[in-house]
């Protein structure tokens, strides 16, 4: 995701945060405060609990929920006004050092404590001196300058009556960011925009799962963030569907419209690898879980004692039971032509045929379904339909690899040189659940002790199963809420009813990045 869409993260999603901060950063340093990072953090969260009581209070009859929301809906709920002063996340510099501290210096409006200016190294975060930084302050400090809550409130610290928070809710709620097109804009620019003095400098970017530091210029970085942003609009414009159903937006992935440029083909490569990945994740969980139950099961039996490596073996016939049931002496070839045919069906969980279906709907069939046999049909699926596969995008982002598994790419060019040696289903089988599940495993359990995470491993010459959970791994989100958040704050969609339909700004966005 940080090669993907860089500088949003899944929490980042309302547009006016970036104001927000960027006028309590200079706020601080405007009012002399004290230079360390404790006291700022105890600032920035004061005037978080505070912003987000007068979100919940918002006149305008929105349903934004600000950071902290869970708390702060329990003072509003439960409490008559005046509200108490208090934090509604308690861990250091709160919501903005959790979900937008990242994104802000990654845009080059944060410097970060540590960064050198000059010969020394800062103490406190601050705004970066630069024009582009300065408006978003000053933006949301023009919002908010004649409540009271400015003028007056904010400095106290008795009890917040609800008048106050109303009228600076009126002014400051994450709903009117499109109320306001000086600071749209300004927002609008800290998020796609650059300046000359500081785009040189490198943003690291560190995916959690790639064992290399990856380090993207900040033009580069922008490039993407604008790519990504414009290729999210043409999926809305194509199926209004997209921002409010997650699967409709992961099929939209796999299936976008056709590209408007060589530029657009590139990211919507790389966007389809992410899916194509979380589908071949879901199908290496059903495996996983049908081999875990079933092991578990195998040493229940025996009163606790583990399986012998033929026992071992043995379980993967009985992960062909399905549904549906597959013949473990068919060659796995043939199940592959049986797919292609159209002859293979997952029940009721996918609507006709597998070769038919969405492949949005077999990611959710085989999740559904929790089993090996489904696992394996998916996956053949998947390798068909990857099999064409072959463009810039789409080969940077299936490359990816993680500490403890191959890249996409290498997994599907796995399976293309297992069937050349022509396996039964059992021999598939066994083969996905010893490379991909039993010796990952034991190698990521081992390296997590003294944390005992085992769900299996090898115990005086046989598998010892353990009852330590056996659900599925989540995926890992693929930013549709912060997409579709942020792209109507800045005014790139809106609704025709409850259609999501593009503005005349989204389209000239899209026209703008992919001319």
């Amino acid at each position: 995701m940080p090669r993907l869409l860089p500088g949003i993260l899944e929490l980042s999603r309302r547009a006016r945060y970036l104001s927000f901060y960027a006028y309590l950063l200079d706020l601080y340093r405007e009012q002399r405060r004290p230079t360390n990072g404790a006291a700022l953090s105890d600032f920035i969260k004061a005037r978080e609990w505070e912003y987000g009581l007068a979100v919940l209070n918002c006149p305008h009859g929105c349903d934004s929920s600000p950071v902290g929301a869970q708390r702060l809906r329990g003072v509003v709920g439960h409490q008559e006004p005046p509200y108490p002063r208090g934090e509604s996340v308690e861990s250091p510099f709160g919501g903005f050092g959790l979900y937008y501290r990242s994104p802000l210096s990654e845009m080059g409006i944060v410097a970060r404590s540590g960064t050198l200016l000059g010969e020394t190294p800062i103490p406190i975060d601050v705004l970066y001196d630069t024009e582009r930084a300065h408006r978003l302050a000053d933006t949301f400090r023009g919002a908010v300058a004649d409540t009271a809550y400015a003028q007056s409130w904010m400095l106290r610290s008795d009890p917040l009556p609800l008048d106050v928070l109303v009228e600076y809710a009126n002014v400051a709620c994450l709903c009117q960011l499109n109320r306001r097109e000086d600071e749209r804009r300004a927002v609008y620019e800290a998020m796609f925009g650059s300046d000359p003095g500081i785009e040189a400098e490198e943003v690291e970017l560190r995916a959690d799962d790639t064992a290399v530091d990856e380090v993207m210029p900040r033009s580069a970085a922008v490039t993407q963030r604008r790519r990504s942003v414009a290729h999210y609009l043409t999926l809305i414009d194509a199926n209004p569907a997209v921002p409010d159903d997650n699967g409709a937006y992961r099929e939209a992935l796999w299936t976008s419209p056709p590209p408007r440029s060589d530029e657009q083909a590139i990211v919507a490569g790389q966007w389809a690898g992410l899916i194509a990945k979380d589908v071949w994740q879901e199908c290496l969980c059903s495996i996983w879980s049908d081999f875990c139950r079933l092991g578990l099961s195998g040493t229940r039996s025996r009163r606790g004692e583990g399986l012998s490596w033929d026992e071992t073996k043995e379980l993967a016939r009985a992960m062909l039971s399905g549904p549906p049931l597959l013949d473990p002496t068919m060659p796995t070839t043939e199940l592959a032509a049986s797919i292609t045919k159209g002859t293979i069906s997952l029940g009721d969980s996918v609507t006709g045929n597998v070769a038919d279906a969405s492949l949005e709907e077999l990611r959710a069939a085989t999740e559904r379904l929790d089993n090996a046999a489904s696992g394996l049909i998916v996956l053949l699926e998947l390798h068909r339909r990857a099999g064409h596969r072959a463009d810039l995008g789409w080969s940077n982002a299936a490359s990816l690899r993680s500490t403890w598994q191959p890249s996409l790419a290498s997994v599907l060019g796995g399976v293309t040189t297992h069937l050349d040696a022509n396996p039964t289903v059992l021999d598939s089988l066994w083969w996905l659940t010893h490379t991909f599940v039993l010796s990952v495993h034991e190698r990521i359990a081992y390296s997590k002790l003294p944390e005992y995470t085992f769900r299996f491993r090898w115990e005086d010459g046989r598998v010892q199963f353990y009852d330590n959970g056996i659900g599925r791994f989540p995926l890992a989100a693929t930013r549709n809420g912060p997409l579709g958040w942020l792209t109507w704050d800045l005014g790139f969609w809106d609704r025709d009813g409850d259609e999501a339909q593009l503005t005349a700004m989204g389209r000239a966005f899209i026209d703008e990045v992919f001319a």
